[in-house]
């Protein structure tokens, strides 16, 4: 059976609280050449992911690899969480993203 790497970042508010959440799973598929095949796998594993989060969610990334080679990307969010927060969310990791501390 073949399979793909799909790799999963949420970021979630939770009582004020921002948090993220990464996911890695190894997911399998009767063929890694079919596209529609890996999008609906990948698609139930990136839902079940936000059902079972019990915070609210403000946007997601995810990847897909094939044989170590990424073949899709998707990013995703929530139009109707807090326009505010999610606008944090985005500061913190680009602050992250250049080497800053966050306090």
């Amino acid at each position: 059976m073949a399979r793909f790497e799909l790799h999963l970042f949420i970021v979630s508010e939770d009582n004020g609280t921002i948090q993220s959440s990464e996911v890695k799973s190894m997911c399998w598929v009767n063929d890694s050449n079919n596209m529609a095949e890996i999008e609906e796998v990948a698609e139930n594993v990136i839902s079940e992911n936000i059902e079972i989060n019990q915070n609210v969610i403000l946007f997601g990334h995810a990847s897909l690899k094939v044989r170590g080679k990424e073949v899709m990307s998707l990013s995703f969010r929530n139009d109707s969480a807090d326009k505010e927060k999610m606008g944090i969310a985005l500061d913190l990791m680009e602050l992250s993203d250049e080497g800053e501390a966050i306090h």
